[in-house]
């Protein structure tokens, strides 16, 4: 697939015409990161706007006391860091390759330039700063209203959603990360899926029987 290819699979730049498209591509600087590596630090300068090409990524924090946070997990056609590219402000949160991954960069001063040459951007990242709030007002629910098991039905039905399978191998450390609690209380929670034939388990792969078993949970 070529770049102008790719540019229009991502919803920001899907509106814009060929020429446009063009000066945008100019606009970016591809980077590659190998799984484990910290690509940008909370409260750090504006470091841009963010596409993910290739592989897998996460958007985390990390409490006083050291215990991770993930906020999102970004696949091939995702961005992140809108928000300093509209506001000016520092970075606001972490941002790590999960897997090896190719990464376009769009710097904030780009940006800025790009969308006052192309406004229809600005309705692009609008509607996806709004997606966005949807997600942290249903995540705040979850964190605030819903147990545990409750918290990880919602996990693995959003994951087979975005996936139609839940075809990664998650740690229960990583889901803990995810769910905003410790290891422990995931292997309960699942436990509790499994005694009631909700999900099975077989060789680290998760596989959900009844999707709307799941969904009463939540």
């Amino acid at each position: 697939m070529d770049q102008k290819t790719l540019l229009r699979a991502i919803p920001y730049f899907n509106p814009l015409a060929d020429p446009a498209l063009e000066q945008v591509m100019r606009q970016v600087v591809v980077r590659k990161c190998q799984a484990g590596e910290i690509i940008f630090l909370e409260n750090d300068p504006n470091a841009g706007l963010y596409l993910v090409v290739e592989g897998l990524c996460k958007v985390y924090r990390v409490s006083a006391e050291g215990r991770e946070y993930i906020l999102t997990t970004l696949h091939p056609g995702d961005s992140c860091n809108e928000v300093p590219v509209v506001d000016g402000g520092p970075n606001p949160a972490n941002f790590a390759a999960v897997e090896d991954s190719t990464l376009w960069v769009i710097s904030g001063d780009s940006m800025t330039y790009l969308r006052q040459e192309f406004p229809e951007l600005n309705n692009a990242i609008i509607k996806n700063l709004a997606m966005r709030c949807r997600q942290l007002v249903q995540r705040v629910y979850n964190l605030t209203f819903l147990p545990v098991t409750g918290r990880l039905a919602a996990f693995l039905l959003q994951q087979k959603a975005e996936n139609n399978e839940i075809s990664r191998r998650w740690t229960q450390d990583e889901i803990a990360a995810h769910l905003g609690t410790v290891r422990e209380m995931v292997g309960r929670a699942f436990r509790e899926l499994q005694q009631a034939q909700l999900v099975a388990i077989n060789r680290h792969q998760i596989e959900i029987l009844d999707e709307e078993g799941l969904r009463h949970l939540t």
